[in-house]
């Protein structure tokens, strides 16, 4: 059995998806294996060239075999450069080979798709070709957002036809939660497209490490290494006067608070509250009194050389763009499928299918 983990766009939750179902199937005695045919998050370790997410998750499941195995191919900019130039590239072969290995010795293979369904196709090998040529189900992972995601899941379902076995929907504010029980689904349902599940948004799951943070802004770390696991689940910007901040510090907890490194006012005020960390801006250092009641509250303090609103920038460009990396952040995601996703129905519906090859 084949299940091919696709989604509409950027980080709806796919990764997260595959690795809970393999969890969670493989307590109920199934060996479950998973590939991802193409990588697009190139990394070095080993001195090999891996894609970031196949390798967090063969470390995560415990699969066997040299990273190619997971991940037959990594997009590098050697490998556009060869598909410009009109090179054969040869790559589904190399898809195929790894796809059998796989499924040779498991009882369900989950493959994890790239961003969307249409990833692949200047490289010669098209998901949904890809999909056709493997014979697998898919299940469509979606990052809820009203009418967008109407259309995406349509499409797609157009294109799947009778491959598509459902759909997951993530990230569901809570303020839809009410109209897509009442509208939504019974939209789907009367035109036979099965959601297996809706998931919504959580605040450890958008939750981002000190030291994640402090990687993602090239920030020094003035003090508080021992704390960079810490998890931030809000960010506040330190730019008004001191009543006004502490008003909103006191009703916004697990918080990074963002302020200009020269404002010891403010920063006393973070520390006075349920502060997380710290990040000072336009590269001023935090003074000796700051820094000693940081140290006592176990708040890390990172300060970076960019202005308050570039910071601000790249802060909530990484908070849209989260990945399951942290033990936290894995349990949590991993009990949160489990309690709103059908993942036994998604077992049963993969073998009760009985795709037919176009």
């Amino acid at each position: 059995m084949k299940l091919y983990v696709a989604s509409t766009s950027s980080f709806a939750g796919k990764t997260l998806v595959a690795l809970a179902l393999a969890k969670l199937w493989a307590r109920e005695g199934v060996a479950v294996g998973y590939v991802k045919p193409l990588g697009k998050i190139p990394v070095v370790e080993g001195g090999r060239v891996v894609d970031e997410d196949a390798s967090f998750l063969a470390s995560e499941l415990g699969l066997p075999g040299p990273p190619e195995a997971v991940c037959p191919v990594v997009i590098t900019q050697d490998l556009v450069m060869a598909a410009y130039r009109g090179e054969p590239l040869r790559l589904k072969n190399r898809i195929l080979d790894a796809v059998e290995k796989a499924a040779s010795r498991t009882d369900a293979l989950l493959l994890g798709g790239a961003a969307n369904l249409r990833d692949g196709v200047f490289l010669g090998i098209s998901p949904l070709a890809l999909i056709s040529e493997l014979d697998c189900r898919v299940l469509l992972v979606d990052r809820f957002s009203g009418e967008k995601s109407m259309d995406q899941i349509l499409w797609a379902a157009g294109e799947l036809r009778e491959r598509l076995l459902g759909v997951v929907l993530n990230r569901v504010a809570k303020a839809q939660e009410a109209f897509l029980r009442e509208t939504v689904l019974p939209y789907f349902a009367a035109r036979n497209l099965r959601v297996f599940g809706a998931m919504p948004s959580d605040a450890v799951l958008d939750s981002v490490s000190v030291k994640t943070l402090s990687e993602s802004l090239s920030a020094d770390v003035a003090c508080g290494e021992e704390a960079l696991g810490t998890m931030i689940e809000r960010f506040c910007i330190g730019a008004m006067d001191v009543d006004s901040a502490l008003r909103v510090f006191r009703r916004t907890p697990r918080k990074a608070v963002i302020t200009g490194g020269h404002r010891a006012d403010i920063q006393l005020a973070a520390l006075e509250t349920d502060t997380t960390c710290m990040v000072l801006t336009g590269g001023v250092a935090p003074n000796e009194l700051i820094r000693s009641r940081a140290q006592e509250a176990g708040v890390p303090i990172l300060v970076v050389q960019e202005d308050t609103l570039f910071t601000v920038e790249k802060f909530e460009r990484l908070m849209g763009r989260l990945r399951i990396r942290e033990k936290e952040k894995i349990e949590r995601g991993v009990s949160l499928v489990g309690e709103r996703v059908d993942t036994a129905g998604i077992l049963a519906a993969l073998r009760g299918s009985g795709t037919k090859r176009k």
